[in-house]
């Protein structure tokens, strides 16, 4: 059997096919192509989505912050599965709005490919896997990966670590600047959480501005404390959102067990949650590290 060449023209022809929405943007926002899904989707005729920026294809009163967020996605992109996507509104050219899942794939140092399917496609289901704000796992998801990575450090005799995170000021920027800001800096936030754990690791948005890891085979108590250190150094260097000055830490509690078969990951979460509330009760920006071993 010859080898097929994939050439432009057939890769188009391919997309043409797809039950799915495809747009290809460049790093400015601009669609350079979009297949007949995508047009579908938005009620616009073949063509016309090519004159569009990705922010005309949203509700005008989230299109300053999605800006933003593309802004700080672009500026470190990575692949975001639609099964782990966002969800996100979008905005038909008449004017009504539709429920789209996303997933986000860069090409190259130009170009991202934005996959998407509404809410109510009955061919491919949306997932409920993810934090819809940030792109995080859930709570659901979190918990069952967490136990898998439990079951395997039992197996193989290594760590498992839990930690607890929780924002510090975070208040203050969404009564001062407003919940717009205070999304882009919870996605910024997610985003260097997302980029700082191993793909061994999981990490979810729990709550408002609350955050849980789950870390495989770590060496210890003092590494653990040094993971996190670094991790707090690095929210508290996120000083400007959208030309806004802020001060934002946060406050960890985390516990690492070379015995998981004795303690089950949620006894763990609790037991984070309360060292991170100590944490916070002795200054906040400090992470309060526990190894247990019974």
């Amino acid at each position: 059997m010859s080898k097929l060449e994939l050439t432009k023209e057939l890769a188009i022809s391919i997309t043409a096919c797809l039950p799915i929405g495809v747009c290809l943007a460049a790093q400015s926002g601009e669609i350079v192509y979009a297949n007949s899904k995508a047009e579908d989707i938005f009620g616009y005729s073949k063509g016309e989505l090519t004159d569009c920026v990705i922010e005309d294809l949203l509700p005008e009163n989230y299109r300053h912050t999605h800006k933003n967020l593309r802004d700080n996605y672009t500026a470190s992109p990575t692949s975001i599965a639609m099964s782990g996507g966002r969800l996100l509104s979008g905005l038909k050219k008449d004017g009504t709005e539709v429920q789209l899942q996303i997933g986000l794939s860069p090409l190259n140092e130009q170009y991202i490919l934005i996959s998407l399917i509404e809410t109510t496609n009955e061919i491919i289901k949306p997932s409920n896997s993810n934090d819809p704000l940030t792109g995080l796992a859930n709570r659901k998801v979190f918990d069952d990966y967490s136990d898998k990575l439990r079951k395997l450090a039992i197996r193989n005799k290594k760590s498992i670590s839990v930690a607890f995170i929780d924002l510090d000021n975070f208040k203050s920027v969404n009564d001062r600047l407003g919940h717009q800001v205070g999304d882009v800096v919870l996605c910024e936030v997610a985003r260097l959480l997302r980029n700082y754990i191993r793909g061994s690791d999981i990490v979810a948005r729990v709550g408002g501005d609350e955050f849980i890891l789950c870390l495989y085979d770590i060496a210890g108590h003092l590494a653990l404390k040094n993971t996190l250190d670094q991790l707090i150094s690095k929210i508290a260097a996120i000083t400007e959102i959208e030309g806004h000055s802020i001060n934002i830490g946060a406050s960890v509690g985390a516990i690492v067990t070379f015995t998981p078969e004795k303690i089950a990951i949620s006894e763990l979460i609790d037991m984070t949650d309360k060292l991170m509330y100590q944490a916070k009760k002795n200054g906040r920006g400090i992470a309060i590290v526990n190894e247990i071993n019974t």
